[in-house]
């Protein structure tokens, strides 16, 4: 887990390091880091969810998505996601997740309430910005937890109403490099923790498509298309 990882060499701190189960190959092992301690640390840490939440997941097919629908139901929550693309919804579907709508557009979050009875969900995982985030958190119910992954809405220094916090929500803005960074020790059992779970097969690699290093312009033109289902595999040149 390190910044500019796609130099040839690269200065890891040993907290950001972890070792891979022998059973996986580089490519399914680099799926791991980034993705699922984010999903971990913000789920488990942060919103210490627990069975019988519910919990909407925005993005579910990207990378953080589909890592926290592993944890979230290995956690025996209930869980709601949201993809854009017909056949990004019917994959999260086919993976288990209970209920998958159209993140496209603002109706999700009346399905939301009706799926719930009118009661809301207990967690978000937000990756969305402007009216769509608005929404979300005032699907949350009383001491419910909000978890911002996206950073558009902080460069952009949007405003935010503070009424629906009356009802003893929690917000946290996540983003997982700044553990690395200021909370090491933290960061190191949490990856260790993970690392655990993969070893006992209570978690599985994410669903990945490997690129050639001379072909990194069509994988980050994959990536910027919002083509790609689960993590992006940069191979390394052969020396």
């Amino acid at each position: 887990f390190a910044s500019s990882a796609f130099a040839s060499h690269v200065k890891v701190a040993r907290s950001g390091c972890v070792r891979a189960p022998e059973t996986l190959s580089a490519e399914a092992a680099a799926t791991i880091p980034v993705a699922f301690l984010t999903a971990y640390y913000a789920l488990v840490e942060l919103a210490r969810i627990g069975e019988g939440d519910t919990v909407l997941v925005h993005g579910g097919a990207g990378g953080v998505g589909l890592a926290a629908l592993q944890i979230a139901r290995n956690a025996g929550a209930r869980v709601i996601a949201t993809a854009g693309a017909p056949e990004k919804r019917a994959l999260l579907a086919s993976l288990g997740a209970g209920h998958v709508l159209n993140s496209r557009s603002l109706e999700f979050a009346d399905e939301v309430m009706a799926l719930t009875n009118g009661e809301g969900v207990d967690i978000v995982l937000n990756s969305l910005f402007g009216e769509a985030m608005e929404r979300s958190i005032e699907l949350l119910k009383p001491f419910g937890r909000f978890l911002e992954l996206g950073k558009r809405d902080y460069y952009e220094n949007s405003h935010l109403g503070l009424r629906p916090f009356r009802r003893n929500l929690s917000y946290f803005g996540i983003d997982a490099d700044q553990l690395l960074t200021y909370q090491p020790r933290l960061a190191e059992r949490l990856l260790a923790r993970v690392m655990a779970l993969f070893e006992e097969e209570t978690l599985f690699p994410l669903p990945h498509r490997a690129f050639p290093a001379d072909r990194a312009v069509d994988a980050f033109r994959l990536m910027q298309q919002a083509g790609h289902v689960g993590k992006i595999i940069l191979r390394p040149p052969q020396s």
